[in-house]
This record gives C-alpha cells, sequence and structure tokens, in this order.
C-alpha cells in the first residue's frame, strides 16, 4: 500500500535512558546541561529553559544519584558571584547520548521510509 502523497507522515520518537526504573537521562536533561554549560549558571539555564531553579536543581541532583556521577562544579555566590560548569562526566554523556540518539534517529527514519513510502508495500 503507497499513501497519498498528502498523507506523508514523519516518525518521532522520545528516547530516555533508564535505571531501576528511574529516569537516568533523556532530552531535557540534556538541554539544561547544555544551557548551564553555555551559560554558566544553573539559575540562568533553568530560567532559559522556564523552569524553576528547583527543579533544575532536583533533576541534576536525581541524575547525579542514579548515574552515580556528579555533573556540575558549583561556586556559590560572593563579590564575582556564583557560577557552575560541566564536569567531565557530564560532557561525556551529553556526547555519548547525541550520538546515540542521532544514530537510533537516522535508523527509525530510513526504517519508516522503508515500511510506510517504499512503492511496492
Amino acid at each position: 500500500m503507497r499513501y497519498n502523497q498528502s498523507l506523508i507522515m514523519n516518525v518521532r520518537c522520545k528516547i530516555w535512558f533508564e535505571k531501576d526504573s528511574s529516569v537516568a537521562f533523556a532530552e531535557g536533561r540534556r538541554m539544561l546541561l547544555e544551557a548551564v554549560d553555555r551559560l554558566g549558571s544553573l539559575n540562568a539555564a533553568a530560567k532559559e529553559l522556564g523552569m524553576s531553579y528547583r527543579a533544575a536543581w532536583g533533576k541534576i541532583k536525581a541524575t547525579e544519584q542514579v548515574l552515580g556521577i556528579k555533573l556540575l562544579e558549583v561556586t556559590t555566590g560572593g563579590k564575582g558571584g556564583g557560577g557552575a560548569t560541566l564536569t567531565a562526566e557530564a560532557k561525556e554523556l551529553i556526547s555519548k547520548y547525541r550520538k546515540y540518539t542521532d544514530k537510533m534517529t537516522r535508523a527509525m527514519e530510513k526504517e519508516f521510509q522503508r515500511i510506510f513510502q517504499d512503492k511496492n508495500s
């Protein structure tokens, strides 16, 4: 069966990593960490993503606990103000997550095209 050209669809999928039924890492956490990396502040990253500092901190701590790694190096305020930077482990996690999700997305799109857009199906 070939679908009408006006009905051509795209495939979408959400990928997250779990450990013991708890979310270990997902797209929102990747976005949060990348915003911290870019802005140098968890508070600024949370604001940019439209979430409270408390919610952002909770997601970071939950991920750290599930994975058993530290994600942020945090400095408290003072004369120069506070800030946050990503640990090497956080940068590696982001890199591997991106690599994995990109590869899975390409494979998923290819298979979707094969099954749903093939002229002989």
